[in-house]
């Protein structure tokens, strides 16, 4: 089993104020994305949607999921995707992924 990538790019007349958006598949299915941070030099942060534990832990009864970010951040976004597919079973172990249709 390994994660899946898909690069959407923005279109129309803004497009250029705007950035690529990394999307994260697994089976076909979105489960989360990397974001791309523009500083000097571009920043890549990996986010996953989980199931929760509790439905009651952010205090929102109405979503069975949420967001959780990772605090390594990335030169290059082959360098995330390298540490996702690599560490995959490790995270897969850790948390239940909620998979978007």
């Amino acid at each position: 089993m390994k994660f899946t990538f898909k690069t959407e790019r923005p279109t129309g007349k803004w497009k250029s104020f705007d950035v690529n958006r990394h999307i994260i598949k697994l089976n076909k299915k979105e489960c989360g994305s990397i974001s791309e941070t523009f500083s000097l030099t571009p920043i890549f942060k990996i986010h996953l949607a989980v199931e929760k534990q509790d439905i009651m832990e952010d205090k929102n009864s109405n979503c069975t999921w949420k967001n959780i970010k990772f605090k390594k951040e990335f030169n290059s976004l082959q360098e995330a995707k390298d540490f996702l597919n690599n560490n995959i079973d490790v995270i897969m172990e850790k948390y239940k992924l909620h998979l978007f249709e």
